[in-house]
């Protein structure tokens, strides 16, 4: 009885799982747009020093 209600206290809503993964998505999405951001100002820089 009680390993059941361990089982369905960890298990997450529907509604927590769409939001964590929403969330990740979007953690993803701005570490890559900050690692692309960065050789893109570079490339800029070097090509008006030229």
């Amino acid at each position: 009885m009680k390993n059941k209600k361990r089982k369905k206290e960890k298990q997450n809503g529907f509604f927590k799982e769409i939001l964590i993964e929403l969330r990740d998505s979007i953690f993803f999405e701005v570490a890559c747009n900050i690692l692309m951001f960065i050789p893109r100002m570079m490339i800029r820089l070097i090509k008006n020093i030229w």
